[in-house]
C-alpha cells in the first residue's frame, strides 16, 4: 500500500480523547462503508454507524474518510466515520471497524487530504477589522451610497 508521507507511516496524533494514536486517514467509496456497517451491526458491535441516515443520503454521498479514535476491543477499531454530501454539508458518527478492515482500506489521497485541510481551516470565524480599519473600509464602501 502506498503511503501519503515519505517515511513510510502516518504520524501518531492525539485523539479526541488526548490519547496519542494512529494518524491514518482512510478514504472510503460507498460500497466500502456499507459493507462496514454490515459488519458491525452483524457483529453487534455498539459503534455501527447510521445506517438509516445513510439510506437517506446515499445518492448525495461524495466523500468518507475514516479516522482511529481507539481500540475498542481486541482487533476492533472505534472509528470516526466523516461523510461529505454533495452540497458541501456533512457529519460524523462512530464505526467499529476491525483492525485487519482498517489496515486494507487505502490512506486518504493528496486531493482529499488538502480538500479535509480547507475544510477544516475554513470553520475558524472571521476576526473583525480593528475599528481603525472599519472607519477606512466604511469611508471607502458606503453602505448607502447618495
Amino acid at each position: 500500500m502506498r503511503r501519503m508521507f515519505r517515511f513510510g507511516r502516518w504520524p501518531r496524533v492525539p485523539n479526541r480523547f488526548g490519547v496519542i494514536e494512529r494518524g491514518d486517514i482512510k478514504e472510503l467509496s460507498t460500497e466500502d462503508l456499507y459493507r462496514l456497517v454490515e459488519a458491525a451491526s452483524r457483529n453487534k458491535w455498539s459503534g455501527r454507524g447510521r445506517p438509516d441516515w445513510l439510506a437517506d443520503h446515499r445518492a448525495e454521498l461524495t466523500d468518507i474518510y475514516l479516522t482511529f479514535l481507539l481500540e475498542e476491543t481486541k482487533g476492533v477499531f472505534r472509528c470516526s466515520t466523516t461523510v461529505v454530501l454533495r452540497d458541501g454539508t456533512g457529519g460524523h458518527f462512530s464505526l467499529d471497524v476491525t483492525r485487519a478492515d482498517f489496515d486494507r482500506l487505502p490512506d486518504v489521497k493528496r486531493a482529499g487530504l488538502v480538500d479535509l485541510a480547507h475544510r477544516f481551516l475554513s470553520i475558524f470565524p472571521n476576526i473583525p477589522l480593528d475599528a481603525a480599519q472599519r472607519e477606512a473600509w466604511d469611508r471607502a464602501y458606503p453602505r448607502n451610497p447618495a
